[in-house]
């Protein structure tokens, strides 16, 4: 149990602030929310207190805020992203609150890669320098392509199709229950050390071999159909919005471009984790069993 450790989270119904939020839960933490609406709010789990708030409300950050030993950053997927980050990162200075950041971070060579080739990801590159620099922020971590983006093609999946493209070399990609987990060390052991850098899987994974993946899990064929107009529209029945415009002009880079496994990557959060980080074959036994309960 952690005591007189107060963490909050920004996204905690999102994808990696959920997962972040169960291993804060099981790592004994107290654990806050900053959620925009009872909806949400009634979307969170046991433990958890929300706080009902907006980002772009400078009084709601700072009131969120009060009290607090370290907060979880992660970036939404919004037009005015750089305003908010700006706001929830300022109130951390002031009130001198560690601040852990999980999002696009990239420098040097990268960062013109980045600005070139996904220029929708300008802004989260921008977000992720300024987080960098902050003086309160010294853990600043960039997961790659996450295994749990499957889920947003379940139907698919189910009904015998894989459609999210990746190239034929390979997209490295990382289960989200490892970023959780490492987000949660970081958000609540001191000896956590100050780390920039890729939360890496321990593979890269083309679309071929995804949809192989599956078909071995489910005992049934699962095809791999990487056309453009099959991947957009199975997007487009999981997200909408400003997240479903990044995500296919992500998935359209990710099925050109290779995304390598680098060892140095793998090392870290192996580090990090104090164990491998999960594979994806893994992933896939676990979430096929949830569905079928689900079933």
């Amino acid at each position: 149990m952690i005591f007189g450790m107060t963490v909050l989270v920004v996204g905690a119904t999102g994808s990696v602030g959920a997962h972040t939020t169960s291993a804060l839960l099981a790592r004994g933490a107290d654990v806050r929310a900053l959620v925009r609406g009872a909806d949400r709010a009634a979307a969170l789990p046991d433990g958890v207190t929300p706080v009902l708030g907006d980002l772009r409300d400078e009084a709601a950050v700072t009131a969120a805020l009060t009290g607090v030993t370290a907060a979880l950053y992660t970036t939404p997927h919004d037009p005015d992203e750089e305003r908010l980050a700006e706001i929830f990162a300022s109130a951390c200075e002031r009130l001198g609150v560690r601040l852990v950041f999980c999002g696009v971070y990239a420098g040097g060579l990268l960062r013109v890669i980045y600005e070139m080739f996904l220029p929708h990801y300008r802004g989260k590159v921008r977000i992720g320098a300024r987080m960098r620099r902050s003086p309160v922020c010294d853990v600043v971590l960039a997961p790659t392509n996450f295994y749990q983006n499957d889920e947003i093609v379940k139907s698919d999946i189910l009904g015998g199709r894989y459609p999210l493209p990746a190239h034929p070399r390979g997209v490295n990609r990382v289960d989200l229950r490892d970023v959780g987990e490492v987000l949660a060390r970081a958000l609540t052991d001191p000896t956590f050390p100050a780390v920039t850098g890729t939360l890496a899987g321990p593979a890269s994974i083309s679309g071929r071999e995804a949809a192989e993946t599956w078909a071995a899990e489910l005992g049934r064929p699962v095809e791999y159909q990487d056309a453009e107009s099959t991947w957009f529209a199975a997007l487009a029945r999981g997200l909408s919005g400003q997240k479903l415009q990044d995500f296919r002009k992500t998935y359209r880079l990710l099925s050109r471009v290779p995304v390598p496994t680098k060892p140095r990557d793998v090392e870290m959060i192996t580090r990090l984790l104090g164990h491998p980080p999960r594979p994806y074959a893994d992933y896939v036994h676990d979430t096929a069993a949830e569905w079928a309960v689900e079933a």
